[in-house]
C-alpha cells in the first residue's frame, strides 16, 4: 500500500474519509467501511486470504452502493466542482492508498480527456444511470432476469402493492435508480472483475495488472472491436421483424434489421464481457444491453467474439419462443441443443468427432450455450480463414445461422468443404435479392421513397 503523503493533487489526500463524509454515512457504517478497509490494507500479499477478503467485501459492499447512489444524486442536483467526487462516480476510486501514485494521478488526468464517439451506442455508468433517473430508457433486468415491471408484478401477486400503485411505482425515479444500481451495477461489476479473490466494488491495485490508461475502454477502440467481428459474421446484430407499412408495402412481411445493443461501461478492472439482457422488456425489436469492464488487460476482441456469441444465443432463444410449431427446431437454439443432445446417434460425425463432443460436453458440463460460445469462438477466429476445426455438423449449423461476409465467402470458395454450402447459400440469396429489388424499383416507380427500414432490409440482402 502506498503512503498517504505521496505526490498527488492536495484534494484526493484522505478521499475515503471525504466521501464517506460527503456522502452522509451514518457515523455507525462510516466507522465500519474505515475499520475493514483499515483491515484490508494490512492484508499482506504472501499471507491473503480469500475467506479474510470475502468478509471484509461482503461488510462494506451495501455501504459503498448506498454511497454511491447518495453521491449521484447530489451530483445531479448541485454543482459540485470537486473531482474526488466525479473519480468516485466515473471509476469507483474511493482511496488513495489503495492504489500507487501513477494509478491515481492517471485517473486525475481521465477526468480532462474528451471522449471520442465510437459507431455503437456507448454509456460510461454514471451517463447510463441519469437516462434511467430521467426515465429516458427502463430499468435493465435484475439478477432474476426480471425487468422493473415484471417485479411490480411480482410485488403486487405478493401482496405487497395494489394496481392503484403502478403509475406512482413505474414514475418512482428514487426506485428506478435503486433497482439500476442493486442490479445492473452490482452485480454486473462483480462479474465483469471476473476475478473472485482480488474483487472489491472500489478501484484497488490488487485487481489492476495493466497501466490503466491503456487498459481504458473508449468508443474508439470498441468500435474497431465489434468492426472487426463483424467484417466476419455480419449479421450478429440483425434480427428479422414485422414490417408493416401499408402506404409502401400491402401486406406484412418479414424484414432484417440491424438494432445495435447498448453498450455499458462499468467502473471496474476486468477480465469479462457480459450479455445482459438481448431485449429491453418484451418489445423484440429493442435493443440489447451488453456490459463491459471499463478497465482491462484482456484481448478486447476475445471479450467481443465471447459476448456475441452470448447475445446469438439468448436472443435465439427469445426470438423463437413466440412462436409456435417447430420453431425451436428451426433456430440456433434448438438445432444447437438437439446436435449437443443426440450427438452419439448422428449418422453425420465420425467416431472421433463424437469423442471430442463428450470431452466438449464435459468440459462445459453440458451448457449448450457455452459449447456454442466456445465453437463460436473457433468459427471467428479460425474456419473464417479457412483454418477448418469444426465437425460437418457444427460447422452447417453455424453456417447457417451465423454465415460469413461476402468477402470471406469469397476467400473459402477454394475449400471443397465450405463450396457447396456457400454456392447454395448465395444462390438462395440471389433469388430472394431480385425479387426484393423488383418490388422495391416498383415502390420507387410509385413516386415513393424506401424508408429506413427497407433500405436496410436491401443492404443485408447484399451482404
Amino acid at each position: 500500500m502506498t503512503d498517504k503523503h505521496v505526490n498527488i493533487p492536495e484534494e484526493l489526500k484522505n478521499s475515503m474519509v471525504r466521501l464517506l463524509k460527503f456522502g452522509e454515512v451514518p457515523e455507525d457504517q462510516a466507522q465500519l467501511f474505515l475499520s475493514q478497509m483499515e483491515l484490508y490494507k494490512r492484508i499482506k500479499p504472501q499471507s491473503f486470504d480469500e475467506r479474510e477478503l470475502a468478509k471484509i467485501r461482503e461488510k462494506i459492499s451495501p455501504i459503498f452502493f448506498d454511497l454511491y447512489r447518495t453521491i449521484f444524486k447530489k451530483l445531479l442536483s448541485g454543482s459540485y466542482d470537486d473531482r474526488l467526487y466525479q473519480m468516485f462516480i466515473n471509476y469507483a476510486y474511493m482511496d488513495e492508498e489503495i492504489l500507487n501514485p501513477e494509478q491515481v494521478n492517471t485517473l486525475y488526468g481521465m477526468l480532462d480527456e474528451t471522449e471520442t464517439p465510437g459507431h455503437y451506442p456507448l454509456y460510461n455508468l454514471a451517463d447510463w444511470l441519469k437516462k434511467i433517473y430521467s426515465q429516458e430508457k427502463d430499468p435493465s433486468v435484475n439478477e432474476f432476469e426480471q425487468d422493473y415491471y415484471e417485479v411490480f408484478r411480482e410485488l403486487k401477486k405478493r401482496g405487497e402493492i395494489q394496481e392503484a400503485d403502478k403509475a406512482a411505482y413505474e414514475n418512482d425515479v428514487e426506485r428506478r435508480l435503486s433497482h439500476e444500481i442493486d442490479n445492473l451495477f452490482r452485480l454486473g461489476q462483480r462479474i465483469c472483475c471476473g476475478q473472485v479473490a482480488t474483487y472489491l466494488p472500489l478501484l484497488h491495485s490488487g485487481m489492476i495488472s495493466k497501466d490503466l490508461a491503456s487498459a481504458r475502454l473508449t468508443g474508439e477502440k470498441l468500435t474497431d472491436s465489434f468492426r472487426r467481428v463483424l467484417n466476419v459474421d455480419f449479421s450478429a446484430f440483425h434480427r428479422e421483424i414485422v414490417y408493416y407499412r401499408p402506404e409502401l408495402i400491402a401486406n406484412k412481411e418479414l424484414i432484417m434489421k440491424q438494432i445495435f445493443p447498448y453498450v455499458i461501461l462499468v467502473p471496474t478492472f476486468g477480465a469479462r464481457a457480459v450479455m445482459w439482457q438481448e431485449i429491453t422488456g418484451r418489445v423484440r425489436n429493442s435493443p440489447g444491453r451488453l456490459l463491459f469492464p471499463l478497465f482491462t488487460a484482456e484481448n478486447l476482441d476475445d471479450l467481443v467474439v465471447d459476448i456475441m456469441a452470448r447475445f446469438r444465443w439468448e436472443l435465439s432463444r427469445t426470438m423463437s419462443s413466440s412462436v409456435q410449431n417447430d420453431s425451436h427446431q428451426n433456430s440456433l437454439v434448438g438445432e444447437y441443443s438437439d446436435y449437443i443432445q443426440f450427438y452419439k446417434k448422428n449418422a453425420e460425425l465420425s467416431g472421433e468427432a463424437k469423442e471430442k463432443l463428450r470431452v466438449q460436453i464435459d468440459k462445459y458440463r453440458n451448457n449448450a450455450g457455452d459449447i456454442f460460445a466456445a465453437d463460436y469462438h473457433t468459427w471467428v477466429n479460425y474456419e473464417s480463414r479457412g483454418m477448418l476445426r469444426l465437425n460437418k455438423v457444427a460447422r452447417n449449423i453455424l453456417f447457417k445461422y451465423c454465415p460469413f461476409s461476402r468477402q470471406i465467402r469469397q476467400d473459402l470458395m477454394k475449400h471443397p468443404l465450405y463450396s457447396p454450402m456457400i454456392t447454395r447459400y448465395d444462390n438462395i440469396r440471389s433469388k430472394k435479392l431480385t425479387l426484393m429489388e423488383a418490388r422495391y424499383t416498383r415502390i420507387v416507380k410509385r413516386g415513393l421513397t424506401l424508408d429506413a427500414d427497407l433500405n436496410g432490409n436491401l443492404m443485408f440482402h447484399r451482404m
